[in-house]
């Protein structure tokens, strides 16, 4: 069955906890909360950080997180320490000799690690590493903001990590709504992230609805 996890992107405290409490009212619809964390390196964008969100101790949500950062370890033992269950780097964001590394600090950790793709990474640099991580994340559109068109393409790169790997959990993220997120599904992902689609909608838990029974076509 494939899940669908609503994603929250802010560089403002008092946002994120707006955005966090209106979700949380709509719980009843996801189990997994997306939280994007971005450096103003990896791209031209910050966002609020670990360190300020230690109010999402006590949430009874699976948190993953989404570092569009360099250095992404250095986050990590907070991330621990807040309680996310999930952690996702970006392989553009990493040199190569330093990959297994990261993500053998990610699984001492205890998190579930998955490495994120942008649109114009090709999945076979994945090859080595997908018997070493949980999931892949592939990015439906280029990092730094919400609201942007799903690239199309990335339905084959869906279907190629499918091929390669059973058990793989598959993650889309960027530009998916609906009709996006139904394609995605039959493609093969496990969870699809929306954001704008869901927090930028006139009616939250209308749009929740539409893309579930969408993913469930």
């Amino acid at each position: 069955m494939t899940e669908l996890a609503p994603a929250i992107l802010t560089n403002d405290i008092s946002d994120f906890r707006k955005k966090y409490s209106d979700l949380f009212g709509l719980s009843q619809y996801f189990r997994i909360l997306h939280v994007d964390f971005m450096d103003d390196v990896f791209v031209d964008r910050t966002t609020v950080m670990p360190d300020a969100l230690d109010f999402l101790k006590s949430s009874p949500l699976i948190l993953m997180a989404h570092f569009m950062t360099m250095m992404p370890q250095q986050y990590f033992e907070k991330a621990k320490e807040i309680g996310f269950k999930q952690v996702i780097f970006h392989y553009e964001a990493v040199d190569e000799p330093d990959m297994d590394q990261v993500i053998a600090h990610g699984k001492n950790l205890g998190f579930q690690i998955g490495i994120a793709i942008n649109p114009e990474t090709a999945v076979h640099r994945l090859g080595k590493y997908l018997q070493k991580v949980d999931m892949v994340q592939v990015m439906g559109i280029h990092p730094g903001a919400q609201g942007r068109e799903f690239i199309p393409s990335i339905i084959d790169k869906v279907e190629e990590l499918r091929s390669l790997s059973k058990t793989l959990i598959i993650v889309v993220d960027g530009g998916v709504k609906v009709g996006v997120a139904h394609d995605v599904a039959e493609a093969g992902a496990n969870i699809i992230v929306a954001g704008s689609s869901i927090l930028q909608s006139p009616n939250e838990q209308e749009a929740l609805e539409s893309l579930r029974k969408d993913i469930e076509l």
